[in-house]
């Protein structure tokens, strides 16, 4: 018979170090729960941050402005031909401290959020009385078709699966919309000028326009264009803008 094979012995851990162990396991685990309450309840009571009384006095400055100048606006009228479909939207200025929560409330819906974002919307009686609102914070007009075209292909993005994807290739619109028969970037830019019956689908899918600052800058950003400013309506004249900012 063969001779049985020895077994390696085992390791042993003193039970004095095992239950030192444990103890200091303990101790840790109570430790980060503590910490834990202890930032829940510095959460719950976290502090609004500190206005000073200046804030809240160009806050009522600003209210009583904005209120004044829209009492204004009920006894003026801004015409737009009725050829014109589409319109161009561009934030040109922005205020330090508060802003008329109206005039906030427009800009968010519009995603004008920054300087020299701009979208394309669609003309109707209701989005001129918004642009109105918010006039002393935009520049807007007629944009042509090669405006259109040259702002798309140049700045235009998409949102694809939550992900910003620059419009350089005809496979991404055929992706996305290929049933509804759009199947290169010029297709888009045809429904976006003529405002076809995708016009809604395709400023959802397309992100705002971040463009360069015109070369120059804007001069006067607190006087209307029309007193050789820049904010308000610009009319065709806003292709000219345009081409500065390409």
């Amino acid at each position: 018979m063969s001779d049985p094979v020895e077994q390696p012995a085992l390791t042993t851990v003193p039970t004095a170090l095992l239950r030192k162990r444990r103890q200091l396991n303990k101790e840790r685990v109570a430790r980060a729960v503590e910490k834990k309450l202890q930032d829940q309840k510095k959460a719950g009571k976290a502090k609004a941050p500190f206005k000073r009384a200046e804030y809240f006095i160009n806050e009522s400055y600003r209210s009583a402005m904005n209120t004044k100048r829209m009492g204004r606006l009920k006894h003026t009228i801004t015409k737009v031909p009725e050829s014109v479909s589409i319109l161009f939207v561009m934030r040109i200025t922005t205020v330090r401290g508060p802003m008329p929560q109206s005039v906030r409330k427009i800009l968010q819906s519009l995603r004008l959020n920054e300087l020299n974002n701009a979208v394309v919307v669609k003309r109707s009686d209701k989005m001129i009385e918004m642009l109105r609102v918010v006039e002393p914070y935009i520049t807007w007009g007629y944009p042509s078709l090669r405006s259109v075209h040259n702002l798309v292909f140049k700045y235009g993005y998409g949102q694809v699966k939550d992900e910003k994807i620059a419009l350089s290739s005809n496979t991404i619109i055929e992706n996305k919309f290929a049933e509804q028969g759009m199947l290169c970037i010029e297709d888009l830019v045809k429904q976006l000028y003529e405002v076809g019956p995708h016009f809604d689908a395709i400023t959802k899918f397309m992100c705002v326009f971040k463009l360069a600052p015109p070369k120059g800058g804007f001069r006067r950003v607190a006087t209307p264009f029309k007193q050789n400013g820049a904010w308000g309506n610009r009319a065709e004249k806003i292709n000219s803008l345009i081409r500065k900012m390409l």
